[in-house]
């Protein structure tokens, strides 16, 4: 009865936290949502098969390690060196599968971010609830400190490592340079194998130099949200630049191109509506902003990629939808 009322707290421990930074990290990208399904797929990926696909791995490559080491050169070289490499590999699968299949779900930096994030919560959650199973047999005070460490204090880590690689995709994406659409993904990759070598070396050593752990897990995170209000930033500025003609064709009026644009003037709009009781009127707004966000990304894809999975007709489909929307906005008022 102990061991399943501690296995629950344990899932529990795994679970909420990650669930709830994902739905910060969801909340964020503010102008076009992705598709909940892929989100939740990116989620599972990681909780599930990158997980036994690292610890097969791991095994694989620790065999040979401890054969030709002496055990304690073997487990730090293990912890630093090989679990990093092949962790960021199979996390990097989905976004990869993403980044191929799904494009035209990839808009900008904000996504690269995002399903990033999403692949190293799912890991995340999975590697916590396996560690605070076992260090329940070390006692109540283990037990607790392992969660408050994993789940808080470390909790963001390998969001802000497949992160990398998300901007990575994210930044080939649109690039005009061969050269850079071919680096990119690497240097992410790159980058998120290199952060998470440091914090496992530095969390691995005995001394004070374990203290560098921290910083590189709240540094770096300070660093994703700067990232991530720049991505927000630019998206706004393009919002606005794409959808000029728009408003000069009369498809979109000024104060709905500055509300796609901005969320604060979104919310601003929405809960005036909702406080004069014209809750329809925001509905009908909310889908209108949200078409013409698209519409902004997709004119763009078609701007710098071509027709690709057809985006003139997307093109022509978002503005007979905002038209559609228009009318049934002008017989409310009427």
């Amino acid at each position: 009865m102990m061991l399943l009322v501690v296995a629950l707290f344990s899932f529990v421990a795994a679970l909420a936290p990650m669930l709830f930074y994902a739905y910060l990290a969801w909340s964020l990208d503010h102008h076009e949502k992705e598709p909940f399904w892929l989100l939740a797929l990116t989620f599972l990926w990681g909780a599930v098969p990158a997980v036994i696909f690292s610890l097969l791995a791991e095994v694989l490559f620790d065999v040979p390690l401890r054969w030709a080491l002496a055990p304690e050169e073997a487990g730090l070289l293990s912890v630093a060196f090989v679990a990093p490499i092949v962790e960021e590999i199979f996390k990097a699968i989905p976004l990869v599968f993403i980044f191929i299949f799904f494009r035209h779900e990839f808009d900008g930096l904000m996504d690269g971010l995002l399903y990033g994030a999403l692949v190293g919560f799912g890991f995340a959650m999975t590697e916590n609830f396996f560690y605070f199973l076992g260090s329940s047999a070390e006692g109540g005070a283990v037990f607790l400190g392992t969660v408050v460490l994993r789940a808080f204090v470390f909790g963001l880590n390998h969001a802000l490592y497949s992160s990398m690689f998300g901007l990575g995709l994210a930044v080939a994406r649109y690039a005009t340079s061969r050269t850079i659409r071919m680096l990119a993904p690497m240097g992410g990759l790159l980058l998120a194998i290199f952060i998470h070598m440091l914090h496992n070396a530095l969390s691995s050593m005995g001394n004070f130099l374990c203290l560098g752990s921290l910083i590189v897990a709240w540094g770096g995170m300070l660093g994703w949200l700067v990232l991530a209000w720049w991505a927000l930033r630019e998206e706004s500025r393009l919002i606005r630049e794409e959808l000029v003609d728009e408003v000069e064709s009369g498809l979109l009026t000024p104060r709905q191109l500055e509300a796609a644009a901005s969320y604060r003037a979104r919310m601003q709009a929405r809960n005036r509506l909702i406080r004069i009781k014209q809750r329809d009127r925001a509905k009908v707004l909310e889908q209108i902003w949200l078409l013409a966000a698209e519409l902004a990304f997709k004119k763009r894809q078609l701007r710098l990629l071509g027709n690709e999975d057809g985006n003139a007709e997307i093109i022509a489909m978002l503005r007979q939808q905002i038209a559609g929307l228009q009318e049934a906005l002008y017989r409310q008022e009427g």
